[in-house]
């Protein structure tokens, strides 16, 4: 606009050079030109001096704009990777229950990408989580957390234990929730076995409390019937003497005995009594708990003990099973001394054998094997426990070391044999326990154990 207006400046003085003739109005018009190119030189001075300012203020205000944004654009990053890096999942939910917010933990508990859960209702996307819109209106509307401990969640078929909690959120521009899940399965374990634990040792000292008092009358019975057989023993020269005192033919009387069987009777009654004893030795060595360091431990001989006492368990609670019942022990003698507590490695045999007699009485099968064996793997022992039972499906495989988690009957079982099992192969002896089953065929538990344990392993204390 200034140019075009010099432009008419110029053509007006132009006009005024054409109708004055004379040379003093020539003069006074050249002034005034002048005089009037200045004034808009100026004016064009000043006005592109303005919109140089104006252009500066611009630019500047536009890079403020700009390096706020990338502030703003870090600081979102940077809080988006410490939701993403907490091992908590976080679910922002509106007042509706519909879905804000999905960080990485949240993905990786339910295989659902972040882009998939915005939008939609919480329980459409997740709907094994237990919570409800009603915990989540009223969370807001009392501007208090709820929280729940403890909570089983069953996904994907796999079970957890969580702790939720639901925090209410205000803002002058956003109203919702925090839904906060914290996996707490393996403090719920830990809790689970330190009371089993409790309840173990205390049925520990009761059974050895009634070992030692089964001992005394026991002892007797079999120091009584190894008198009366030694006593009916016709070539024993005082048996004799005191028969022929009374007119006895003690080989008559031998006669007799056999005929009517009383020495099978008696013999049948000492191999009974001795099995009884058995019985009660490894009660004792199963109870006591004085010894629960890691010490060097023969594999062979825990492994073998184990079926000893299994064996005797299951001639008393399972006698039609144990009439077929096979055992078959395939231990390796290249297997040195491992650092364990022998204690409670016979606890996690005893239960596995105790578990594979079960399977194999539900199986009814005309062959029933149970069969334990030890191999050198090195720098690791291994212990096998083999049966043809009923078997397992891959479901139930991958629960079985799950506190609580049992396929018995209710009152049959409390499901923590295996859980606590597992526990001390992998917490104690730093080792694994493994399952393979087929559903109809049988289950494999094997056991690793290393050679040597770590250095900064903690000796185990006795309980």
């Amino acid at each position: 606009m200034l140019a075009l207006a010099f432009a008419l400046a110029a053509l007006e003085a132009l006009a005024i050079l054409v109708l004055l003739r004379n040379r003093k109005r020539r003069k006074q018009a050249l002034l005034s030109l002048r005089e009037t190119l200045s004034l808009l030189e100026q004016r064009l001075s000043t006005r592109t001096e303005s919109w140089r300012q104006a252009t500066d203020i611009l630019e500047q205000a536009e890079e403020r704009h700009r390096i706020t944004t990338a502030l703003l654009n870090e600081t979102k990053e940077y809080l988006n990777s410490i939701i993403n890096s907490m091992p908590s999942i976080m679910i922002g939910v509106t007042p509706s229950g519909h879905v804000t917010h999905w960080n990485a933990a949240a993905e990786l508990a339910t295989g659902i990408r972040e882009k998939q859960a915005l939008g939609f209702r919480l329980h459409e996307i997740y709907p094994d989580l237990p919570v409800t819109p009603a915990m989540i209106e009223e969370a807001i509307a009392n501007s208090e957390p709820s929280t729940q401990e403890n909570v089983k969640v069953e996904h994907l078929n796999v079970v957890r234990y969580v702790d939720i909690t639901v925090y209410p959120l205000h803002s002058l521009e956003l109203t919702g929730a925090v839904i906060r899940v914290d996996d707490v399965t393996l403090r719920q374990k830990l809790d689970s076995m330190m009371l089993q634990n409790e309840k173990l040792k205390s049925l520990g000292e009761l059974a050895a409390g009634m070992a030692h008092e089964i001992n005394n009358p026991l002892a007797a019975i079999l120091q009584s019937l190894q008198n009366v057989q030694r006593r009916l023993n016709p070539n024993h020269p005082g048996n004799q003497a005191a028969a022929k005192a009374l007119g006895v033919d003690m080989y008559q009387l031998h006669n007799y005995l056999e005929a009517r069987d009383i020495n099978r009777f008696l013999g049948g009654m000492e191999g009974a009594g001795h099995r009884a004893a058995e019985i009660v030795r490894h009660m004792l060595e199963f109870s006591r708990s004085s010894s629960r360091q890691l010490e060097p431990t023969s594999l062979n001989v825990v492994a073998h003990a184990s079926v000893e006492f299994m064996r005797s368990a299951i001639e008393l609670s399972m006698p039609a099973l144990h009439a077929k019942l096979t055992f078959e022990e395939d231990f390796d003698i290249s297997l040195p001394l491992v650092p364990a507590s022998g204690i409670e490695l016979q606890q996690v045999l005893v239960n596995l054998l105790k578990n594979a007699a079960q399977a194999i009485q539900e199986a009814h099968r005309e062959h029933p094997l149970i069969r334990i064996s030890t191999r050198l793997v090195p720098p690791f022992a291994e212990i096998r426990v083999e049966d043809n039972g009923i078997g397992m499906n891959i479901s139930t495989s991958r629960q079985i070391f799950d506190p609580f988690f049992t396929t018995k009957t209710v009152g049959q079982g409390t499901g923590l044999g295996l859980s606590i099992s597992h526990f001390i192969i992998s917490q104690r002896h730093h080792g694994r326990i493994e399952v393979t089953s087929t559903p109809g065929v049988g289950t494999t538990f094997i056991l690793t154990l290393p050679l040597q344990q770590p250095t900064h392993a903690p000796a185990l204390a006795g309980h």
